[in-house]
């Protein structure tokens, strides 16, 4: 399943990371821009992407 997060404070980050580790890809963003999400991003790994 993909799944689209708006917001990665502590709650859409959590939900990403579970939802990761259950095995659905997991497309992120937030007010500041994909550049901002790197780091989480890359702690996720490849099932994880950044948008605007």
């Amino acid at each position: 399943m993909r799944t689209g997060i708006i917001g990665t404070g502590r709650i859409g980050s959590t939900l990403a990371r579970i939802l990761v580790a259950a095995g659905h890809e997991v497309l992120l963003a937030n007010a500041r821009g994909p550049r901002s999400l790197g780091p989480l991003v890359a702690e996720l790994g490849p099932a994880a992407s950044a948008a605007d």
